[in-house]
């Protein structure tokens, strides 16, 4: 009766069992076993393949790498050039009530402009060009910025440029002008221009240079790193920059400055080189 009332006490699964001649607590350990194998089963599996996965992928990236190895590298290149030639020029104005009277004073200081010029450039005075003579009429003006319609003066210019490859000359014409103005005479002077006029045989050597600048910058990275540089793939040339000496001057369309004698011409290339494995 006892034994019986025991069994109605355990769950179906277990009398179930005990029927059949089997310990209950012996077969749930038994399925715990089982189950914990399978998962570690599962686990190792799992781990094999992320392994496996991340050779291929890796076995991938290096066949890719390989096919595409190369560098890009930047070439520089720089030359000192002086300047060849150069031009001063100057605007000389005047102002008078009357248009005659503007006129016949702006050809007074135009002759002595030309005086000036043949006592510094001597024979090359005949160089200086003068240019057409600018007319503007000056209004009286009243409150509130109205015309008047009253004529007040004339005011009269006219351009001279002065053009030589005598580099020093150039220099001396600008450095004395102001005498003009000592005379009474009205001139504005702008800063004399130096320029260099074999520009083109400098920049075919300075690409040259900065191509060889480019090898050997990509020599130098590949040096501790496997690798060896193989051949030229493409290359771009970039803006000239011609500045003075000692500028750190830049410009994305490139730059030209004219205000010195000694000029510094610089050259950029981009180039790409194959990459070959040792």
């Amino acid at each position: 009766m006892a034994t019986q009332n025991a069994s109605m006490s355990l769950p179906r699964k277990e009398t179930f069992m005990m029927k059949l001649g089997l310990n209950p607590a012996t077969a749930v350990a038994r399925q715990r076993g089982q189950s914990t194998v399978a998962f570690l089963a599962l686990g190792a599996a799992l781990a094999v393949g992320l392994v496996l996965s991340a050779w291929i992928v890796a076995s991938s990236l290096e066949r890719i790498k390989l096919a595409g190895d190369r560098i890009t590298v930047k070439g520089y290149a720089e030359e000192k050039v002086v300047s060849d030639a150069g031009t001063w020029r100057a605007i000389v104005s005047v102002r008078a009530p009357d248009l005659s009277m503007a006129y016949g004073k702006l050809d007074a200081d135009s002759a002595r402009v030309v005086k000036y010029m043949e006592s510094v450039a001597g024979a090359d005075a005949g160089r200086l060009q003068q240019g057409t003579v600018n007319t503007q009429t000056v209004h009286e003006f009243g409150p509130g910025g109205v015309q008047t319609g009253r004529v007040l003066g004339y005011e009269l210019s006219r351009q001279f440029e002065f053009s030589s490859k005598n580099v020093a000359q150039i220099g001396t014409i600008a450095t004395r002008a102001s005498r003009l103005i000592s005379d009474g005479i009205a001139i504005s002077a702008m800063p004399p221009q130096y320029f260099f006029t074999d520009l083109n045989a400098v920049k075919v050597r300075l690409i040259g240079a900065a191509t060889r600048d480019s090898l050997l910058r990509a020599q130098q990275f590949a040096a501790n790193s496997g690798v060896t540089v193989g051949p030229l793939r493409s290359a771009s040339q970039g803006v000239f920059q011609i500045t003075s000496p000692n500028s750190t001057e830049t410009a994305d369309y490139g730059s030209y400055d004219t205000s010195t004698v000694e000029k510094l011409v610089k050259a950029v290339v981009t180039v790409e080189y194959a990459v070959v494995r040792k």
